[in-house]
């Protein structure tokens, strides 16, 4: 207040001295014109706008000389900030609680001994962009619990990262693409069947270990690879995302999954003894109506909607054209990440082994959040479903409540799987070569991590296809990562402008 007080003094003074005349004799409202008022109105105006604090959400320029500096202060800002601000409440009386009370806490870890996951999007089309985005929000989450790929079977019924209609080839993201820097959820990912490979059938014997003549196999790389061999001490997670309705999920709009489908597979694997628990996790229209005929022990079911109601996509990113996430996988994981922020005090940094692998720090809290907090009280309360949307939830035939068992059960690699990961990635593991195999090279901040093969090949399909369109936005990018800001940005003009003329009356003021 004081310094701008200050600065509309001294453009009264000059002004005053501008017109020649004497600044204490002439009355207020007979000193200026109507123009002139409106000059001085402007220039206090711009005034407090450039004036604002750097980084701050009221400025309207950046300045050349600190653009890169400003522009990397407001990335670690956003990386602190939370994605929901309601998130913080709930996290504080759930998440830290538990850290204060672990001795006290009903969680336990469970006596299992490994995990496995078949994550399905069983959706074509461009226009069908976020299923495949609530998939692989659900694979990055257990990759940072330490599931490894050799254990996770991902299927993508459509190539939607390579579409031509994708401006950011090779690349899905949840939030939003910011110019194509967003958090891109295809980094390190490994996908087994896509396209025509998924179907009924294929989902089907990867559930119960069964495969063709000539398919099949637990190593990566198969043909139409099926789960490494599960037994009672495994715990298993099933996951669906895409279209569906009243009992029945479809695969490519071409044939459907029915319950009785679903309920026949638990069946068999409980009878083959192939699973300690099992989590099922359906986000469809209807989804939770796909439970309705599962009666096996050790079963926890959970639908993003109920029967008659609708699933709904969360918002539209302009950049990439499609709405880019559903609300119920969103919500999912915007609340992992923001306890992961709040819990670590806001030190929040890059994974110290690399994307998509094994996180200490979401490790911790999967382990103080519980199924029912995470899979249906959150999404519920802060997820906004849409219009009488519901999470429906069962855990009737199992031998612990929902709200017993951490999410780190079937989001997280045991503790003795997890401990032989970081000794691995923390040095060099000493054993003889065979064949061509190599050693394992500690991960080292100057390594840059490599896109997957998968993304590779995208890139390069999109370099043959598109070559001066790439060539185009590699210039424009160039330009713009040298420049900062446009040359004759009209807002850096007007604002340096009001600037010089505050600046220039402060001078004659002093």
């Amino acid at each position: 207040f004081l310094m701008l007080s200050g600065l509309h003094e001294s453009v009264l003074r000059f002004v005053s001295r501008h017109r020649r005349q004497n600044f204490q004799r002439v009355p207020i409202l007979a000193r200026f014109s109507l123009s002139e008022r409106l000059i001085m109105l402007a220039s206090l105006i711009l005034a407090m706008l450039f004036l604002s604090p750097p980084g701050g959400s009221n400025g309207i320029f950046t300045p050349f000389g600190v653009s890169a500096q400003n522009m990397s202060t407001q990335s670690k800002r956003k990386k602190l900030s939370l994605h929901n601000a309601n998130h913080e409440s709930s996290i504080r009386n759930i998440v830290q609680a538990s850290f204060k009370n672990d001795a006290i806490s009903p969680l336990k870890p469970g006596n299992h001994t490994s995990n496995v996951a078949i994550i399905v999007s069983s959706s074509r089309y461009w226009f069908n962009y976020r299923h495949v985005t609530n998939a692989l929000s659900i694979y990055q989450l257990l990759k940072r619990g330490g599931i490894t790929d050799d254990k996770i079977i991902l299927m993508l019924a459509d190539d939607i990262p390579c579409n031509m209609r994708n401006p950011f080839r090779g690349k899905i993201f949840p939030r939003g693409a910011y110019g194509g820097f967003g958090e891109d959820l295809m980094e390190g990912v490994n996908i087994d069947y896509s396209g025509t490979d998924v179907t009924v059938d294929a989902f089907l014997r990867v559930l119960l270990g069964r495969h063709l003549d000539g398919e099949g196999g637990d190593s990566l790389g198969s043909h139409r690879r099926t789960l490494p061999k599960t037994d009672e001490n495994t715990n298993v997670l099933v996951y669906l995302t895409g279209h569906g309705g009243d009992n029945f999920f479809k695969f490519q709009d071409g044939e459907e999954l029915t319950s009785q489908d679903i309920a026949s597979a638990f069946s068999q694997m409980h009878e083959l003894k192939l699973y300690k628990e099992l989590l099922f996790i359906s986000d469809t229209c209807q989804a939770f109506t796909m439970a309705d005929e599962i009666d096996v022990p050790n079963v926890f079911s959970v639908g993003s909607s109920l029967k008659g109601q609708n699933s709904y996509a969360s918002h539209t990113d302009n950049e990439v054209g499609q709405s880019v996430i559903d609300r119920y996988s969103k919500v999912i994981k915007d609340f992992v990440d923001d306890a992961v922020t709040v819990t670590s005090r806001g030190n929040v940094h890059a994974n110290k082994y690399g994307v998509g692998t094994i996180d200490n720090a979401t490790i911790t809290v999967m382990e103080r959040l519980n199924l029912f907090d995470a899979l249906v009280r959150i999404p519920t309360t802060h997820g906004d479903l849409g219009p009488n949307s519901k999470v429906g939830h069962t855990d009737m035939l199992c031998s612990r409540r929902m709200n017993q068992v951490p999410l780190a059960a079937f989001f997280a690699a045991p503790q003795a799987e997890r401990e032989r990961q970081v000794r691995q990635l923390d040095g060099v593991v000493t054993a003889s070569l065979w064949m061509h195999d190599s050693p394992l090279i500690p991960p080292n901040d100057s390594i840059e991590t490599k896109p997957s093969f998968y993304n590779q090949q995208c890139i390069s399909d999109t370099e043959s296809v598109l070559p001066q369109l790439n060539a185009s936005s590699d210039e424009t990018h160039h330009q713009r990562k040298s420049t900062g800001l446009f040359p004759l940005d009209l807002k850096f003009v007007a604002g340096l402008a009001g600037f010089i003329f505050c600046a220039s009356s402060l001078s004659r003021m002093f």
